[in-house]
């Protein structure tokens, strides 16, 4: 409120100067007479008279509208933000200002456009996470500035920006599958020899793997139950502590994430931070749009140890496998990553500069309990597959 309140002090202090020297000009035509006085006076008049025609535009009467085109955007990527206006009058205005009310949302400038309707269309950058857009700013002026009228109109819209994430070749996919004491070649893969009952199909169940004959008796879709229940799941740990490299560990959270869902693996996501969030490991297809969805919105901040959450958390430990990207290395989570191998894959992911003496240790002493260890300079992670499409 007071800011429309400035807003309108400036304008109606723009159009009494306008007037003021409208007067000077005509009452020194007056006084003086001769060519020049009177040129500068009619030379004024248009643009004067121009001015105050956008003084007087009733800008507020403009109908707004912000539209962003649905697909998946990763951080980095340009996002494309329509912008469509109905202006009140067919008057051309010298420029319209188009622009968003906060911080980095750009902006467009329309100039001499004769037509009531106008579009424009200009790119966002914008971090990871969920971004509420409010309102959208119009600002007209005339040809020397003189005059500047704006006015603010809601348009809400939400902007998903995904994380970055990497593409990881099966080797290396593969390598994680040969790690620990309960290593087993290819684990992860589902062993359907011997149907042992039906159940009713879920949504992401293969087809092969529909049991028909009970589908038939039941008038429903019934999918297979194998005699081997083993745990193929596989959980990717998050540490959320405050951390400069935060944004490089989530993007390497989804990269791993990713890998494993492209080798059919069911992955979860156990975030540590400020609260402790978990997702269910899946092995449909929507599953990798649900871990990048959890990503977007996980912040840094956690006081938690990651050792005492690893310890005091249930959901992982019927897993077959896990992979802990944090930053810090420490001699409690050297312990219990050395516990946790005893019975599961353990792939560690240390996101941070170069080790000392003691680091490096410790990461021997975890690669001969079974435990994968690789630590990643945070300079690596700057440049990556940005995601894309349907990705």
């Amino acid at each position: 409120m007071k800011t429309k309140q400035i807003g309108r002090g400036h304008r109606w202090l723009a159009l009494s100067g306008l007037l003021l020297l409208a007067a000077i000009l005509f009452s020194y035509a007056m006084f003086q007479g001769g060519f020049v006085s009177w040129f500068l006076f009619y030379g004024f008049l248009p643009f004067g008279l121009y001015a105050l025609v956008v003084a007087m535009y009733p800008l507020r009467r403009a109908v707004v509208s912000r539209t962003v085109p649905a697909r998946r955007y990763h951080a980095g990527e340009p996002i494309p933000v329509t912008t469509r206006i109905e202006l009140p009058w067919p008057i051309p205005l010298a420029a319209l200002v188009v622009s968003g009310e906060e911080p980095r949302q750009g902006g467009a400038m329309l100039a001499w456009s004769f037509r009531r309707r106008l579009s424009c269309t200009w790119s966002l950058s914008l971090p990871r996470g969920r971004h509420q857009l409010e309102s959208v700013r119009l600002e007209a002026r005339d040809v020397f500035g003189w005059v500047n009228k704006a006015e603010s109109f809601p348009a809400p819209c939400t902007v998903i920006v995904y994380p970055r994430y990497l593409e990881w070749t099966t080797e290396i996919v593969r390598e994680w599958f040969a790690q620990g004491k309960a290593a087993r070649p290819l684990a992860y893969r589902r062993d359907m020899a011997v149907a042992a009952g039906a159940r009713e199909y879920v949504p992401g169940d293969k087809m092969s793997w529909v049991h028909w004959k009970a589908s038939a008796r039941r008038q429903e879709l019934m999918t297979k139950e194998f005699d081997e229940q083993r745990n193929d799941d596989w959980i990717v740990v998050l540490d959320g502590a405050a951390s400069p490299w935060f944004e490089e560990l989530v993007t390497l959270a989804a990269s791993v994430s990713k890998a494993l869902i492209d080798e059919e693996v069911p992955v979860g996501l156990l975030f540590a931070g400020k609260e402790r969030s978990f997702l269910t490991p899946r092995r449909h297809d929507e599953q990798w749009q649900s871990l990048l969805l959890r990503l977007a919105e996980v912040n840094a901040g956690g006081e938690e140890l990651l050792a005492r959450v690893l310890a005091e958390e249930t959901n992982w430990r019927t897993a077959a496998g896990c992979i802990v990207v944090t930053s810090i290395l420490s001699m409690p989570l050297v312990e219990q990553l050395r516990a946790m191998a005893s019975k599961r894959h353990i792939v560690l992911y240390v996101v941070s500069g170069e080790w000392g003496d003691e680091q490096r240790n410790w990461a021997d002493g975890l690669r001969r309990s079974g435990v994968y260890v690789s630590r990643i300079d945070p300079q690596a992670l700057h440049i990556v597959r940005q995601g894309g499409g349907d990705g």
